[in-house]
C-alpha cells in the first residue's frame, strides 16, 4: 500500500512507541479533550491506521482533525450495518 509521504514521515517515528487502548478508554480521551478524533484513530488499532490513510487518499482528503472525525463515523457506520 503506497502511502502519503507526509503520513510515511508522521509514521515512522510514531509507530515505533505507539500504545493502542480499548475503545473506551479511547471515547473517554476524546470526551474529557485529551486526545482528537486523529489520536483516536492513531491509537486504536495498527488496522485503522491503515484504513484511515485509504480512506483519506479514496477520498482526496488530507490527514487532520476533520477527516478523522469523518473516518470514526464513517466506521460507526459500517459496524452499525454489521459489516
Amino acid at each position: 500500500s503506497t502511502l502519503f509521504p507526509y503520513t510515511t514521515l508522521f509514521r515512522s517515528d510514531f509507530m515505533a512507541n505507539v500504545k493502542y487502548y480499548p475503545e473506551d478508554v479511547l471515547v473517554e480521551k476524546v470526551q474529557s479533550g485529551e486526545y482528537g478524533w486523529l489520536d483516536y484513530i492513531n491509537h486504536h488499532s495498527p488496522e485503522w491506521q491503515e484504513e484511515y490513510t485509504a480512506f483519506c487518499k479514496e477520498r482526496d482528503l488530507i490527514v487532520n482533525e476533520e477527516s478523522a472525525e469523518e473516518f470514526v463515523d464513517w466506521k460507526g457506520e459500517q459496524i452499525e450495518a454489521g459489516e
